[in-house]
């Protein structure tokens, strides 16, 4: 399946894209647009401004992705949290500044998009893995 978003990804877009691939295809392509460009015909976009897959209200791209598909998992909600403080600019959350450092400065480090989601796939595996090893306790 083919998804597009916005170029430059930052912590929602590269959630959403972690998850797209661990949880609801694993061979997706994903194709960045500067703002204001148009979305590629047969293309899903997400985090994008009038998507079904993005903001509404304080939710972010991620809550979205997490209703409509579903996996009952209390580390994904702790992910979705991690998510919606970061991009909302909250900050509320122990692990939110330390986060975002990292992601931006992967992105700093890498002009490519795609090798950014490639690269930005393994905080959030860890942090899933942390999230669950920290309920088992």
């Amino acid at each position: 399946m083919r998804w597009v978003i916005h170029a430059r990804p930052h912590v929602d877009r590269c959630a959403c894209a972690w998850f797209v691939r661990r949880y609801v295809d694993p061979l997706a392509t994903f194709e960045f647009v500067r703002r204001g460009e148009a979305i590629p015909k047969g293309a899903t976009p997400f985090d994008v401004p009038g998507a079904r897959l993005g903001h509404r209200g304080r939710k972010v791209s991620f809550d979205a992705f997490l209703a409509e598909y579903p996996q009952n998992d209390d580390a994904l909600e702790r992910i979705a949290d991690l998510v919606r403080d970061i991009d909302l600019e909250e900050f509320r959350l122990p692990e939110s500044r330390g986060l975002d450092t990292l992601l931006y400065g992967i992105s700093l480090g890498e002009l490519d998009d795609a090798v950014v989601l490639y690269r930005t796939a393994a905080l959030f595996d860890a942090l899933l893995r942390f999230f669950r090893e920290e309920a088992g306790r």
